[in-house]
């Protein structure tokens, strides 16, 4: 009985599974890279497709819903993958995505935005349908981010794009910001907090919003720089430039940050992630303020992150892509 018992104990550790029910940090990158962490500082499970490179193995975004982790990402289509016990991962294409940039849930319902601003939505993991459509101002006109709140979700990218979409009429409006006219490496242009959005672009434009279609300081601000990130921490907005950092609690009245932030941020729980330059030099703050490196010893990218608990058991279902002709 206990040599059964530890043959089975080894099979579990050989086989790394992660515990269902308990809380797990998600990190994910390009080349398909995925790590697991049980206290967000030590990272195991570590799986990928491929080393980084910008292709259809890019994974950009997580989330977990309903005990099952996703990522997502692409190049050519909306590449995505996801897991309910840590170790099988299924693998699938969103029918008729490009890249995924945004993960977002809203009245128990998982949406998919992608870089053109479409909207897929799920509620079984398996069906993504295309329920709302964005007319783009041009074709290049691309989303990198999304942010919900307000019963909203609003997503902005190259070129400064706004793309406004309600869930309950699954509705979708788009504004083009002011002064936006070059593409440029702000990967995170849009947060919401204290009942606000704040969306950054090109020439130091901070806009902010409560409904995606009016907004206020919609104008750049040259000497500002072009903002990297937008993030909301703790009780204020965080804006990052090449040049700095500034601070907000309204999105109006900026003032310059006297501590050092990382230039992209992430929140995940209640944690902010952050990295300056390459996507595997993690740090991690509780406050905003104070941040500490992570153990990143393999240096896998953590460029998004995900939290929350395992059901186990197999993987959804995914649509398969369309198979070459």
């Amino acid at each position: 009985m206990l040599r059964s018992f530890l043959l089975i104990a080894l099979v579990f550790v050989a086989g790394n599974f992660l515990p269902a029910a308990d809380n797990l940090f998600l990190a994910v990158g390009h080349g398909g890279h995925r790590m697991f962490s049980r206290d967000g500082l030590t990272w195991e499970n570590h799986q990928e497709w491929s080393k980084p490179g910008h292709d259809q193995n890019d994974l950009n975004v997580a989330i977990n819903y309903n005990g099952t982790f996703y990522a997502a990402g692409g190049y050519f289509s909306g590449h995505i993958t996801a897991t309910r016990d840590g170790k099988q991962w299924s693998e699938g294409v969103i029918p008729g995505s490009s890249p995924i940039f945004g993960f977002e849930i809203l009245e128990d319902q998982l949406f998919a935005i992608d870089l053109r601003g479409n909207v897929f939505k799920t509620v079984d993991g398996e069906k993504w349908p295309l329920i709302s459509k964005s007319e783009m101002p041009s074709k290049t006109h691309w989303i990198r981010a999304s942010d919900k709140g307000n019963g909203l979700i609003l997503a902005s990218g190259d070129f400064g794009p706004v793309v406004a979409f309600d869930p309950k009429t699954e509705k979708i409006t788009v504004t083009q910001m002011a002064g936006q006219i070059e593409k440029f490496p702000g990967l995170k242009r849009v947060a919401f907090g204290n009942g606000l959005f704040v969306i950054g672009g090109q020439a130091g434009l901070l806009a902010v919003t409560k409904d995606g279609i009016k907004f206020q300081n919609n104008e750049v601000k040259p000497e500002r720089g072009d903002i990297q990130c937008v993030a909301f921490v703790g009780k204020e907005f965080i804006a990052t430039t090449s040049k700095g950092a500034f601070h907000s609690a309204d999105g109006l009245t900026w003032l310059a940050q006297t501590n050092p932030v990382p230039r992209q941020i992430r929140k995940v729980e209640n944690w902010y992630y952050g990295y300056t330059g390459a996507p595997t030099k993690i740090s991690r703050s509780a406050d905003g303020i104070k941040w500490d490196l992570v153990p990143n010893e393999k240096e896998w990218q953590a460029k998004n992150y995900a939290y929350g608990s395992l059901s186990g058991g197999a993987p959804p279902v995914l649509p398969k892509p369309p198979e070459k002709k």
